[in-house]
């Protein structure tokens, strides 16, 4: 029995808006029924160059839009890289598409932007329906601030925009009442200046930066963040002037990949110590051997702030920065979590603690390290684990990458501080 077909069309159109539009298009060989059914569905999926040619492509676009008047679109993704782009006809079929309520939009743009210049329609910065936006290289323009109003919009993503006007894009933020989730990818040439990220609702931010190469004539913009509802941010090879943030989640999760073109090392500093402390408050911290650096170079030891609420860290360390390692440690006295990769084995003579971080005393229970793999064992293979196992008194749980599979047997033979430790193992960390 045909289940399925004796379903109601309005359950067949929300199967089918679970399909790509080329599957769902396909169903209409299935039955008499099922011809137009697609057409039906609240959601259109393309890729322009899946089609023969232009003309092949807009005429299947403009058959959809009419056949489906009155029809909302819920979801539209469009892959777009015509040979030929006509910028009042682009804005006039997306505008349809907007003012027919959709709630997902996502518009990949393939052309060369430097060619052609592709813009939305300006109903799109007012769009009442809109959750979720996904855009790549077109261009944000701007309407002015009385049209800018997304008031259901939760995420965003924008990548490799060309923005009009170096404060738009923090206005526009500003204007989305209800963002919850907002990624923004720079690229060269892309008119920002500094960014805004002024929100009570946002609660993840990811930054990312294409920039092919720092110069001194241009980094990323500056960037100054106002989210106290923010639990998560990552910032991913992002080189700026200043980063600044007067306000995040008290808890919160960070990925810092973050470096700085110095131009007054007093001034700097002042921000960059404002900066630290901004993040004191996290609980979970992933941070770049190149950041670390950058705190090594410029950060004055005995200023830095106590990490009090942080429970779990992952650092990459770049070569010679021992006594970052345990400096950093020292910060971090409720540390239960650690995570450690090495770009290179310390000198065996460095690996020695200076003085013993107050969490080794109280509170770290779980050690992963990760050293590059070496055919032959170093006598540093041994006193890294040896540091954490003699010297952690509460310490239950220690990982290894296969960089020590030589000699986790040895590892495993060394008397344990901690009295609750329960294993040493060889793991993909």
């Amino acid at each position: 029995m045909d289940w399925i077909s004796n379903l109601p069309n309005i359950l067949l159109c929300q199967i089918l808006s679970n399909l790509s539009t080329k599957d769902s298009v396909r169903t209409s060989a299935l039955s008499k029924r099922w011809t137009h059914l697609w057409m039906d569905v609240p959601a259109l999926e393309l890729d322009s160059s899946k089609f023969p040619d232009d003309n092949e492509f807009w005429g299947f676009f403009d058959n959809f839009l009419e056949f489906s008047q009155g029809l909302g679109i819920k979801r539209f993704d469009l892959v777009y890289n015509v040979d030929e782009h006509i910028q009042e006809d682009f804005v006039e079929r997306i505008d349809d598409v907007v003012k027919r309520g959709v709630c997902h939009l996502s518009i990949l743009n393939e052309l060369d932007v430097e060619e052609e210049l592709v813009r939305m329609p300006l109903s799109l910065y007012s769009c009442r329906t809109l959750v979720s936006l996904n855009l790549y290289c077109v261009v944000f323009d701007a309407p002015g601030l009385a049209l800018l109003s997304l008031p259901r919009l939760k995420t965003m993503h924008l990548e490799a925009l060309k923005y009009d006007g170096k404060w738009l894009l923090g206005a526009f933020i500003s204007r989305c009442k209800v963002l919850e989730e907002l990624t923004i990818v720079t690229d060269h040439g892309d008119g920002l200046e500094v960014v805004l990220v002024g929100s009570k609702s946002l609660k993840i931010f990811k930054l990312k930066s294409m920039r092919s190469e720092e110069t001194e004539e241009e980094c990323d913009p500056t960037i100054l963040i106002d989210a106290p509802k923010l639990e998560f941010m990552s910032i991913f090879d992002y080189h700026s002037k200043k980063f600044i943030i007067d306000n995040i989640g008290p808890f919160a999760k960070v990925d810092i990949d973050l470096t700085f073109k110095v131009e007054d090392v007093d001034s700097f500093g002042a921000m960059f110590i404002d900066f630290l402390t901004k993040l004191s408050t996290v609980r979970e911290m992933i941070i770049s051997a190149r950041t670390l650096e950058v705190i090594h170079d410029y950060y004055e030891w005995e200023l830095l702030p106590q990490f009090a609420n942080m429970s779990h860290l992952h650092a990459s360390f770049p070569e010679t920065s021992w006594k970052l390692l345990l400096t950093f440690l020292g910060c971090c006295p409720n540390l239960q979590s650690l995570d450690l990769e090495f770009d290179s084995f310390p000198e065996p003579e460095e690996i020695k603690l200076s003085f013993v971080p107050q969490c080794f005393q109280s509170s770290l229970q779980f050690v992963g390290l990760k050293t590059p793999i070496r055919v032959e064992g170093t006598l540093s293979e041994m006193k890294l684990p040896i540091l954490f196992l003699r010297n952690c008194k509460v310490m239950k749980k220690l990982m290894l990458n296969e960089s020590f599979k030589n000699v986790i047997k040895k590892i495993r033979a060394i008397p344990k501080m901690s009295p609750q430790f329960q294993t040493v193992a060889l793991s993909n960390i």
